[in-house]
């Protein structure tokens, strides 16, 4: 089964990740994010986290191992990356 789910890229440095907080909890659901869904979950954030509604399956998802906080988000919230994808947010 796949799922959309929310997926940003921090400064578009081309390390695209799953959007979620530290227990990976993250924005899926069966139909692409709209503009508005990407406004409600990341704020005026979307501008510098170039977001994108993937379709992703479980398989998929489970590739995404590493996470990696974001302060704009009080560290509460990140991205979880693939284990071979680097990414520096400082």
């Amino acid at each position: 089964m796949k799922r959309y789910f929310l997926t940003v890229d921090w400064c578009s440095t081309g390390n695209r990740g799953i959007f979620c907080d530290s227990m990976g909890n993250c924005f899926s659901q069966d139909t692409p994010h709209t503009e508005e869904d990407f406004f409600r979950i990341l704020d005026h954030f979307g501008l510098i986290l170039t977001p994108l509604s993937l379709l992703l399956s479980e398989d998929e998802v489970a590739q995404y191992t590493r996470w990696v906080p974001l302060s704009e988000f009080s560290n509460m919230y990140g991205i979880a990356l693939r284990k071979e994808t680097s990414h520096e947010t400082s």
